[in-house]
């Protein structure tokens, strides 16, 4: 079984490019049946503070996997909240192929999804983009939505600590945006053509953005599983996605979504065309998702195979 530290899955070095083409090919395969995913098994311990258990797989490949992630109050560590591994196992021997660290997978598949649903949800010029909350997805969503909307130009960060957001700022400005940092959230919301929100949880976290301060033409993608967002706000949106229909009411039925649809479209639905993405340059469209298997184990298909070739890991014993 090979074991693969964060190091060696950085080491891998898939591109954003690559990542965001398998990841769409794992939804495009769920469609027709060649990709499943089931449901999450949530363990709640308390708000902010819950262990996931997310089994998908990828028929083609042969190969079955699960994340298993923890996520803790920021409060109670020292280190990241997000904790992550992922297995992979052959499909039809059973066999452990590999285990591997999530958490750069989480972030970079995570900004793949946004990214993909930018190329159908978002205006090709959008110039502008607005983030509330600067955190790690903050930093991958910025890197994977410039590669979609090269006309992207300025930036603008919102978060609760002025140092997270003036980090950000600085990644902006390292990949050739202008960038400012700003004390008020609406601010980082209105009048942008994108806007991404990774709003962490916690027990004190109360709806506080609206979407009434999107602007015509505007994409916003909610990274937070839009808890950050007024519910009663989303549907005012004229186009509104998530990743998967099913999954989504189930993670609202457990309480982690605020919104349990009616969604206009998911992913599989915008990749095969069966739903339209963006219809004209005026409506506002916003994706609202609750993070998905599917994209975990595309992304750990290609690490592993990566890994393989370049001799990266460790064989451990069984």
């Amino acid at each position: 079984m090979l074991y693969l530290c964060e190091a060696d899955v950085a080491g891998a070095r898939i591109s954003l490019d690559r990542l965001r083409e398998v990841v769409a090919g794992a939804f495009a395969a769920q469609a027709i049946g060649k990709a499943h995913a089931a449901p999450k098994s949530v363990l709640t311990i308390g708000p902010g503070h819950v262990f996931q258990a997310k089994p998908a797989l990828l028929r083609e490949a042969g190969l079955a996997g699960m994340k298993w992630f923890g996520l803790v109050p920021s409060s109670q560590t020292s280190g990241p909240s997000i904790s992550s591994l992922i297995i992979l196992s052959d499909e039809q021997t059973g066999e452990m192929l590999a285990v591997m660290g999530g958490d750069s997978i989480t972030a970079t598949r995570t900004a793949a999804m946004s990214a993909i649903a930018a190329q159908y949800l978002a205006r090709p010029d959008s110039g502008s983009i607005g983030f509330v909350g600067c955190g790690v997805q903050a930093h991958s969503h910025l890197e994977a939505l410039s590669l979609v909307l090269p006309n992207l130009k300025r930036t603008v960060a919102f978060s609760r600590t002025e140092s997270s957001a003036e980090r950000l700022a600085k990644s902006a400005r390292a990949l050739g945006l202008t960038a400012s940092t700003t004390r008020t959230a609406r601010e980082a919301v209105e009048g942008l053509d994108v806007v991404v929100t990774s709003v962490p949880e916690s027990a004190e976290l109360q709806e506080f953005l609206d979407t009434d301060w999107l602007a015509p033409g505007s994409f916003a993608s909610a990274v937070d599983l839009g808890r950050s967002w007024k519910k009663e706000s989303l549907r005012k949106v004229d186009f509104l996605a998530t990743d998967e229909h099913e999954q989504t009411k189930a993670v609202a039925a457990m309480g982690r979504m605020s919104f349990a649809g009616p969604y206009d479209a998911d992913l599989a639905d915008l990749l095969t065309g069966s739903r339209p993405g963006r219809r004209t340059p005026t409506e506002r469209a916003m994706f609202v998702f609750s993070g998905h298997a599917l994209a975990d184990l595309a992304a750990a298909q290609v690490v592993y195979e990566a890994a393989r070739e370049q001799r990266l890991g460790i064989n451990l014993p069984r």
